[in-house]
């Protein structure tokens, strides 16, 4: 009888508990833009938990979001290749969530000055607190203009510990090719010979977001490289660390490869590396904040006699 008089109190808490849970939910004040109505906003630092804007890949958050808030449903957001605002619908959520341009963001601060958000990461619309780690600080053009009195270019550029950082990783990546990362300005890869010709693939228009994912670009480095007078006709899709010397070491097939075939490839797939790209490419390693260092690019290598 005192087992169940203890679980029946229990049970009671539990209860209690989660209605105050649901109810605290529910109270969260729904984020309102009103009182910032029309107000041109220019983000000036996207960040993550730990201050940086880079991460150990090599990865950069960029602010680059000009908006103003045209009602509490909608926001405008202007393009660069389109040169001009989109206009995206705004979604509430509970907790003081809110939703456009696909992704979900939690109100730190709003004023006519500043905003303060934080990028949200939801799993099956839970948020998942250990993986919302960007905050986004914009500020309004009259701030900037009247009060900080600074070019909105030099408050977005990168902080002195972004630099400590990358000075950091470079060593790293320097010292072992196993620590590359991404070049946030990529290897630059240039023929010196009539027989070879290099295209930079560039990633594609967003039809939804109107513009291009950049960080695309420098993450996932990738060229088409065509050798003409070729020993033979040939095809091969590898990636290849560029070293801070600018030289050229094999990584792996961006295909895959039978296991009895493998070790015959990848000799090949040196071979074109040391006969070909290493004599008719001029190769400038990529760089970050100006510091040269290992990287990982990806090509497509196709050769005809």
């Amino acid at each position: 009888m005192k087992s169940l008089s203890l679980l029946l109190l229990f049970f009671a808490v539990s209860l209690f508990s989660s209605c105050y849970y649901l109810t605290t939910i529910n109270e969260d004040p729904v984020p309102t833009f009103t009182a910032i109505k029309g107000i041109k906003y220019t983000e000036v630092r996207r960040s993550f938990q730990n201050g940086l804007s880079f991460n150990e890949q090599g990865f950069q958050l960029e602010p680059e979001w000009n908006i103003y808030f045209n009602a509490d449903d909608s926001v405008k957001i202007f393009s660069p290749e389109k040169k001009q605002y989109m206009t995206y619908r705004i979604f509430h959520s509970h907790k003081a969530l809110f939703q456009f341009a696909r992704e979900w963001f939690r109100v730190k601060h709003v004023s006519k000055d500043s905003i303060l958000l934080q990028v949200m990461a939801l799993e099956s619309r839970v948020v998942n607190e250990d993986q919302s780690t960007i905050y986004m600080k914009l500020y309004s053009d009259e701030y900037i203009k009247n009060v900080i009195k600074k070019d909105a270019a030099k408050l977005k550029a990168p902080s002195s510990e972004d630099s400590l950082f990358i000075k950091y990783r470079a060593i790293q990546a320097n010292s072992n090719l196993d620590s590359a990362f991404a070049a946030r300005n990529p290897v630059v890869l240039n023929s010196k010979s009539r027989i070879t010709r290099v295209e930079k693939i560039k990633p594609t228009l967003d039809p939804y977001l109107g513009h291009v994912n950049r960080s695309e670009e420098y993450l996932y480095p990738e060229y088409r490289i065509n050798i003409e007078k070729a020993y033979q006709n040939f095809q091969y899709s590898f990636s290849v660390v560029v070293d801070h010397n600018g030289k050229m070491h094999f990584k792996n097939f961006l295909v895959a490869v039978e296991p009895e075939f493998l070790e015959t490839k990848t000799k090949v797939a040196k071979g074109i590396i040391d006969i070909y790209l290493r004599n008719t490419l001029a190769i400038q390693p990529g760089n970050t904040l100006g510091l040269p260092h290992s990287s990982l690019i990806n090509l497509h290598v196709i050769g005809k006699k």
